[in-house]
């Protein structure tokens, strides 16, 4: 019964990693095609879990092999964590196990300036949904004082999906323009401002634009 269940976990494992990292390669591929860096990094610990982590990495070999445009890279997943700190611009498209993901994600959303600038997004084969990485964030809710950042950029994520590119960029454009200025980033960011003073500066520069 113990290796049945085993087998069937690995199977498991190997459906959600093979659709996981076509889904990877594809975005990589948008994302060269828009100018941006197109690299996959898959990160697991497979020197210690050779079985199920082996695998999730072995499959990511296996699809990038279909995608020689793509430059593909690995590590084990502490020499990741250590590149993701002292080399995040050698990183674009990371992909990793659930248990890994969940870490290194907060561990870059600290490194980049917070979860309040997190977005994420879930694909499926026939549709995505796309929100900010924090959650409900009940500690400030009804305070007018949270960080939409991660939000906005979720949004912007979304209009990429929609192939809205230009959108998509003309909203990542308006909230640099904000970072830029300085003069209304939240409590989060070492700001006064408030989340619709915030949101009304995003919009403004959204109309210059």
């Amino acid at each position: 019964m113990t290796q049945v269940l085993f087998w069937t976990v690995l199977a498991a494992i190997s459906l959600a990693a093979d659709a996981t990292f076509f889904g990877a390669t594809s975005g990589a591929r948008k994302r060269r095609a828009d100018g941006r860096p197109g690299r996959v990094t898959a990160g697991a610990k497979t020197n210690m879990l050779p079985r199920t982590d082996g695998l999730f990495v072995r499959i990511a070999e296996t699809v990038s092999a279909d995608y020689p445009d793509i430059e593909f890279q690995k590590f084990i997943a502490d020499d990741l964590a250590h590149r993701l700190v002292s080399k995040p611009g050698t990183l674009a498209v990371v992909v990793l196990p659930n248990l890994y993901g969940d870490i290194f994600s907060d561990a870059a959303a600290g490194l980049a300036g917070g979860l309040g600038i997190a977005a994420s997004a879930c694909y499926g084969d026939d549709y995505a949904y796309f929100e900010s990485a924090h959650g409900t964030a009940d500690d400030i809710a009804g305070r007018n004082i949270i960080n939409p950042t991660a939000s906005l950029l979720s949004a912007s994520m979304m209009l990429d999906y929609l192939r809205l590119v230009d959108e998509a960029r003309r909203l990542e454009a308006a909230i640099d323009a904000v970072y830029a200025d300085g003069r209304n980033l939240t409590p989060d960011q070492g700001g006064q401002a408030s989340t619709r003073s915030f949101c009304k500066a995003v919009l403004a520069a959204w109309e210059s634009g």
